[in-house]
């Protein structure tokens, strides 16, 4: 039991994978690349999508239909702009 306490929990497993990915995801193709990334770990798909619909729900992920079918990304998050200060100090 105490292995089961440090896997990371779906949650993250698929926000990881979608902060990875350029393009939108299928909750099939995110439950494909965590199966093969976690052989040990048993995802099923509508456990992916249903895990999905609540970071969509709590704003950590988008979702985008094209026709029938539906893409998640993950959500763009405020990062704090540290990179600019930087720029400015290195110039001679």
């Amino acid at each position: 039991a105490s292995t089961e306490a440090t896997k990371p929990t779906l949650v993250d497993l698929i926000r990881g994978h979608l902060k990875q990915e350029s393009e939108p995801r299928s909750a099939a193709e995110i439950t494909a690349a965590l199966t093969q990334a976690h052989p040990d770990r048993s995802v099923k798909t509508t456990v992916v999508r249903t895990t999905l619909e609540g970071l969509v729900a709590k704003s950590h992920a988008h979702r985008t239909k094209q026709g029938s079918s539906v893409f998640y990304t993950a959500a763009v998050t405020s990062e704090p702009a540290a990179a600019e200060p930087q720029q400015e100090a290195v110039a001679d």
